[in-house]
């Protein structure tokens, strides 16, 4: 159960969003569209890094021991 002080916090930071115009509300959630996409595509690019990286110390491992 929310205690008084979490929807307090709630109540005071969802004011401006009340008092924001529609077009304003659409550049907020866009700028959150933006910031989400440049995660998701860090995050994968960072997955392949380590996918690419790994494959190739395994490969170099046998390679290294296969002599």
């Amino acid at each position: 159960m929310l205690n008084k002080h979490v929807l307090a916090v709630l109540l005071i930071a969802s004011l401006p969003l009340v008092g924001c115009s529609s077009s304003d509300k659409q550049s907020i959630k866009d700028g959150f569209t933006e910031i989400g996409h440049a995660t998701r595509d860090a995050t994968k690019a960072t997955g392949h890094f380590f996918r690419d990286t790994t494959k190739d110390a395994i490969q170099n491992a046998k390679e290294a021991t296969s002599d």
